[in-house]
């Protein structure tokens, strides 16, 4: 465990009076999460989020959980705790999984009810903040990883597309309109609820909260059939419960293009790492020569 994380994760503990001992890395991407087994409890230390926004995160979950809507949820009795400018710590309740041979796979059947009735449920007791497209890629770019990840030619061209793409969707008409959204609900962000009797699907990683069009909770469903192997079927389970296909609107193809980019930032930032440098060289030739043949590597 890396020494930083290991001593923001300690602070934060104690200042909770939560036990970190026996402290599990159980994911490391775009924020490193942990699972405290002696609480239990989940703990996820953010870099370069905004103890602001944060607290908003956790208000809108608490809201949403007390709105019967299945949404994972911080952990009661804990607070944020700031431990610098750029480093903040939240404490989620912890949903154990079951064996993957004794679980139903989640999929966009389950995704495509719980991103409707999302959309449905009106306004939550807390000013959200308005969607910023690429909003993490654009704070990826501008940062060190970036110099040491993208040769300057691959940087100035990344930057210029990206500011294409925000000017391509500030054009767009949006016809499910505005309102409070998840901001990146793919199907890797389900989770079964297993405090309850039966399980329910529930939507975890609320860091993109927002307010927004619609559309862009829809996309990952479509982006995973073009990327990550999923098929007609993985669409049309999706399409059955939200009611409505994107490849009827005439933005889909810009959406598609900022869902490749969105697929950037974590590459990035964990360069260093042979698979992510991998990941990257292939994601960033695929945009950049337009095809959409070759599958994707999930990280």
């Amino acid at each position: 465990m890396p020494t930083p994380l290991a001593d923001a994760l300690t602070t934060a503990c104690t200042h909770n009076g939560l036990d970190a001992d026996g402290a599990k890395l159980i994911h490391d991407y775009s924020n490193a999460v942990y699972l405290l087994p002696a609480v239990p409890a989940i703990a996820r230390i953010a870099t370069g989020d905004d103890a602001v926004r944060l607290r908003i995160t956790q208000t809108v979950t608490d809201w949403l959980g007390d709105e019967g809507f299945g949404a994972t949820i911080p952990l009661p009795g804990t607070e944020l705790v700031e431990i610098d400018d750029t480093t903040c710590v939240t404490f989620w309740t912890h949903y154990p999984q079951p064996e993957a041979h004794h679980a139903k796979p989640l999929n966009s059947r389950h995704l495509g009810s719980l991103i409707k009735a999302l959309h449905g449920i009106g306004q939550p007791p807390a000013e959200l903040a308005d969607w910023t497209p690429l909003e993490s890629l654009g704070r990826a770019l501008k940062s060190p990883a970036a110099a040491k990840a993208l040769s300057p030619e691959n940087l100035d061209w990344l930057t210029r597309y990206v500011a294409d793409i925000r000017g391509e969707l500030a054009e767009l008409t949006w016809p499910l309109g505005h309102g409070l959204i998840h901001g990146d609900a793919w199907a890797g962000n389900l989770l079964w609820d297993t405090t309850t009797d039966p399980a329910k699907p529930i939507l975890c990683d609320w860091d993109s909260v927002s307010r927004g069009p619609r559309e862009v909770d829809l996309i990952p469903t479509w982006h995973a059939a073009t990327r990550y192997g999923r098929n007609e079927a993985w669409i049309q389970a999706f399409v059955d419960r939200y009611g409505y296909d994107l490849r009827d609107w005439d933005g889909y193809n810009t959406l598609i293009a900022m869902r490749d980019l969105a697929q950037l930032p974590g590459p990035i930032r964990q360069h260093s790492k042979p698979t992510y440098a991998d990941a990257l060289r292939q994601r960033l030739a695929a945009i950049r020569t337009g095809d959409h043949t070759n599958n994707w590597v999930a990280l």
